[in-house]
């Protein structure tokens, strides 16, 4: 890498964004001047050279009507000319020089008409046409002493051979003070007219010279200052952005940051700016809400250990210690449970990468199915498992299929159904019971933690009330859904889950053999 380019990389970054802008439209302007400066004048050239053939022509015009017998005191004072005998002596002209005298190859030439044949007659001669030729001149001499040029150069000049004329209107022809030779006789002439680039070359390097010393520099600095006020004006949405940010960086998270009504890029970052804030602000509620309902939830296990234990101790004698010690081991079990519970609802929270690893679903929910034969309690299972492979680790589909089946075992009279399809990409659990069920207004309160629906029910019997916070997390982790529906084949409730499955697994597969029907 050279050197330049190193400071390029070093100075660059440093600049803000305003600079940045400005320099950068200050080199594109002067860029487009150093482009278009060169058009502009060969646009320009064009259009007055275009302008001196014009002139040309009609000099041409009154010169034919000049030397036929016209007055030509206008055509003498203007148009570079020449008129030439048949040998191809200067009879008269204007401005032109003869360079015959530097280079033969630079005279001006007559034009003859072809000689016919001896003993043929003559025909009729019409009017020649007017024709265009060029000369090439070398560097320092020119047929014009305004267009000395330091270069060769190509100059163009229009010709004609005139009618006849008259030994008379030749000596008319001939400028004063130098009057025709005695032999002069009726001939033909030929005319020369130059095209006359002088206008356009002066006004062409005039324009150019302006506008790239002049111009395009002024010009230039007003696009960069245009540049650096339009940017910061862009750039105000973004100052309060970053001002409101500083709020929220201080503790005000109810902040929000304007969004701009201009539908570009600054738009979207305050609205994913917003949308961050709103999901920072709901977690930091949350997270209040979770440690004071953990706080609630541990301050009667904990009151309840710690009376176990201080009563025995004040009477000794009287105290059962087995008793004593399995009861504050039950109470220690429920705090180690809910610990566990708060400790999975954080990892699950935060656990989103499941890449590479999948997971059978139908086997992992008929192996639960399987255990809950030997539970002690008398229910029925009913299952209908279609094969599923789910993309992620084993650990969280498993806790949110026990989680279900906990919920429904500990509600149901005798029957729990499991049924599990997949349908377009997506595995649909569903898990029901013939319990109470849960009431139209409590189905989605009953997947926030902490929440417990029948409040008479003893701690003992029933959970801390994050068994469905947790499925909904874990189905939320794993990129599904879960929803508490109406009831459908059994009266009570109805829980629903919704899972994307792995790719390349089958859509509608068979029946896993044997897994419908009862269980237990």
């Amino acid at each position: 890498m050279s050197a330049d380019r190193r400071r390029w990389r070093r100075w660059w970054p440093a600049l803000g964004v305003r600079a940045r802008a400005a320099l950068a439209a200050l080199v594109a302007s002067a860029l487009a001047f150093v482009v278009a400066a060169p058009l502009v004048g060969d646009a320009v050239h064009a259009l007055l050279y275009r302008e001196a053939e014009l002139n040309a022509i009609y000099a041409m015009t009154d010169i034919r009507v000049w030397i036929r017998g016209g007055d030509g005191d206008s055509i003498l004072s203007g148009q570079p000319f020449a008129v030439l005998t048949e040998e191809g002596e200067w009879l008269n002209g204007n401005y032109l020089s003869d360079r015959r005298q530097e280079d033969p190859a630079l005279g001006l030439t007559p034009l003859r008409l072809a000689q016919p044949a001896d003993g043929v007659d003559r025909p009729a001669v019409p009017v020649q046409p007017v024709e265009a030729t060029s000369i090439r001149y070398p560097a320092g001499i020119s047929p014009y002493y305004r267009l000395a040029s330091p270069e060769p150069r190509i100059y163009h000049f229009l010709r004609v051979l005139t009618e006849p004329v008259s030994s008379a209107r030749l000596a008319l022809l001939v400028p004063p003070g130098r009057r025709p030779a005695p032999e002069m006789r009726e001939q033909r002439l030929t005319v020369y007219v130059m095209i006359d680039p002088t206008i356009a070359d002066e006004t062409t390097a005039v324009v150019t010279d302006h506008l790239l010393a002049l111009v395009a520099p002024v010009a230039s600095l007003f696009v960069a200052l245009i540049a650096w006020l339009a940017t910061g004006l862009a750039l105000r949405p973004v100052e309060s952005i970053r001002r409101q940010m500083a709020a929220v960086r201080g503790g005000a998270f109810h902040e929000r940051v304007p969004v701009p009504r201009a539908r570009d890029g600054i738009h979207r970052l305050a609205r994913t700016t917003n949308d961050t804030l709103d999901r920072l602000q709901h977690a930091l509620d949350e997270q209040r809400r979770l440690v004071a309902d953990a706080s609630h939830e541990l301050r009667s296990p904990l009151a309840a250990l710690r009376s176990s234990l201080e009563v025995p101790l004040a009477h000794p004698t009287a105290a059962d210690w087995p008793t004593v010690v399995r009861g504050a081991l039950t109470d220690t079990e429920r705090l180690q449970d809910l610990a566990d519970d708060l400790l999975l609802l954080a990892r699950a929270e935060r656990d989103t990468d499941h890449s590479g690893d999948t997971v059978d679903l139908h086997d992992m929910i008929a192996e639960q199915l399987a255990e809950r034969r030997y539970s002690g309690r008398e229910l029925t299972y009913e299952s209908e498992l279609d094969e599923a492979v789910l993309p992620g680790r084993e650990m969280l589909p498993a806790r949110l299929v026990r989680n279900l089946l906990d919920n429904a075992a500990r509600h149901a009279h005798g029957r729990v159904a499991v049924r599990l399809t997949v349908a377009g990409g997506w595995a649909h659990l569903t898990v029901e019971d013939d319990g109470p069920g849960i009431p139209a207004a409590d189905r989605e309160r009953v997947f926030e933690r902490f929440v417990r629906l029948d409040d008479a029910r003893d701690r003992h019997s029933g959970g801390a009330g994050l068994g469905l916070a947790l499925v909904r997390t874990i189905a939320h982790s794993l990129g599904g859904t879960v929803a508490a529906k109406p009831p459908s084949r059994l009266p009570g409730a109805r829980l629903v889950v919704r899972l994307p499955v792995a790719s390349g697994n089958g859509i509608g597969p068979p029946t896993v053999p044997g897994g419908a029907g009862p269980t237990a």
